[in-house]
């Protein structure tokens, strides 16, 4: 439960994440000189990871229908995302995209964890393979908002402040709404405070590998790189 209650709070927070994100590098899109043969190409990679976090959104907001059908309040919980979300609507165009681009660097690191093998995912059901899916292609397309933005200007320090900020919301907003998923399941009856205990202590341990991975990456990520 501990674990389906995991993708689950994620599923939640991914419609308007990746309208966040898609509308960053959409706009970009727009606002960017994309004359040159290099720059062409990168308008094109642009325009695919579009296509493909479009494709995102529209698995997830079905998953989180299924959700909706097994009596969790999903439109109470994804209009409190959408609005967390919409605050860095409002922010400048070079530090959306650098956020989006913080966004996809956690999504591609975990993503990578995700699928390394039975900690995280079991089975091979309707949402197994739908995180598979969705886990490859975040790991295919991870350098897409990157490149966009450093194409429009986006600085090393704005970049790893985004970094920082981006790995913060994630945290607390998957945090917060595990913790509501996981309450509802103990007052209906289905889990046992004891019994919650014992799951978190189990997956913990046995993503706790992974999530330090993770953790070396954002911070590795941080470092600045010197030019050859």
């Amino acid at each position: 439960m501990f674990r389906t209650r995991f993708f689950d709070a994620l599923s939640l927070l991914l419609p308007s994440g990746e309208a966040f994100v898609i509308d960053a590098v959409t706009d970009a899109i727009q606002a960017g000189d994309w004359s040159g043969a290099s720059a062409q190409s990168l308008r094109d990679e642009a325009l695919r990871f579009v296509r493909e976090e479009t494709s995102h959104q529209r698995a997830h907001r079905r998953y989180n229908e299924r959700l909706a059908q097994s009596g969790v309040p999903v439109a109470a919980l994804e209009g409190r995302v959408a609005s967390a979300v919409q605050e860095l609507a409002s922010l400048p165009l070079c530090t959306r995209l650098a956020l989006a681009e913080a966004f996809e660097h956690l999504t591609a690191l975990l993503s990578a964890q995700v699928l390394k093998g039975a900690a995280w995912l079991q089975g091979d059901g309707r949402e197994a393979r739908l995180w598979r899916w969705h886990c490859q292609e975040e790991i295919g397309h991870r350098h897409v908002a990157g490149d966009v933005g450093r194409a429009l200007g986006v600085g090393y320090g704005q970049r790893a402040a985004c970094l920082v900020l981006a790995a913060l919301y994630l945290g607390m907003d998957l945090s917060r709404l595990m913790a509501q998923l996981l309450w509802r399941d103990i007052r209906s009856g289905r889990l046992s405070g004891l019994g919650l205990l014992g799951q978190c202590a189990r997956f913990a341990l046995r993503t706790a590998p992974g999530f330090g991975r993770i953790a070396l990456g954002s911070v590795a990520s941080l470092w600045p790189r010197r030019s050859a």
